[in-house]
């Protein structure tokens, strides 16, 4: 898979997700990529896929056995989903 320009953690704009609730963890050797390609999670990945700019959101009883469960939001790409992310997430941060 090729690698963008903004694909490189150098080039990450650290203040997009500047939110005490978010976490980001750096996946430069594409490992979760892979598991959730081989796997499906959320209508994401499945066996020989690859899952890549992507988000997936869980719920507060999600527990990972085999693979997580309560998925409460998933897509991908992230730009073209942006009113899925807001409709899923925002009722939950204000809940929150």
């Amino acid at each position: 898979m090729p690698v963008l320009a903004g694909d490189s953690r150098g080039a990450w704009d650290r203040h997009v997700l500047d939110d005490p609730r978010v976490v980001s963890l750096w996946d430069g050797s594409r490992l979760t990529g892979d598991w959730f390609g081989e796997h499906t999670v959320g209508d994401l990945g499945g066996p020989g896929g690859f899952v890549w700019d992507a988000f997936l959101g869980f719920g507060g009883g999600s527990r990972w056995q085999a693979k997580p469960t309560a998925v409460v939001a998933a897509g991908s790409p992230i730009i073209d989903n942006v009113d899925q992310l807001e409709q899923r997430f925002v009722p939950l941060l204000k809940n929150g």
